[in-house]
């Protein structure tokens, strides 16, 4: 069973808000947690219809930092109003591979990054030009 608390936050400072997901705790004692967390994580948007158009940004620093590719393949859930997601503190290149790998496999139609800092994130979800992975 996952011991994990998820706090959202939203900016909404510029013309598209961006909804920070602070994850605190261990994620990797339940297999459905990551899918879970992204899929509430867009259900939580859909139920915001004041926005448009909204970022992501996972912040992963307070958890063990990985990404399994069997969690992530899991995911089901896509609120298509999310147009950017910026993953902050994966902690290795295989975690970010397992991402590349379920977004191309899962056809995931938004660009997304991989970030050590929250102001590294934002420089990305705010500046369109910043190249992205895109699936």
């Amino acid at each position: 069973m996952a011991d994990y608390q998820l706090e959202y936050r939203w900016n909404v400072a510029s013309s598209v808000p961006v909804l920070s997901v602070v994850i605190t705790g261990r994620v990797l004692n339940d297999p459905t947690a990551i899918p879970t967390i992204i899929d509430q994580t867009h259900a939580y948007i859909d139920r915001h219809p004041q926005y448009g158009a909204v970022y992501i940004a996972y912040d992963m620093t307070r958890t063990e930092r990985k990404l399994p590719l069997p969690a992530l393949m899991q995911r089901s859930a896509y609120s298509p109003r999310v147009k950017r997601v910026a993953i902050i503190g994966a902690r290795a290149r295989t975690d970010e591979m397992a991402v590349l790998i379920m977004g191309a496999a899962k056809g995931v139609p938004y660009p997304y990054g991989f970030f050590d800092t929250p102001e590294a994130a934002a420089r990305f979800l705010y500046d369109s030009s910043m190249v992205a992975h895109r699936a």
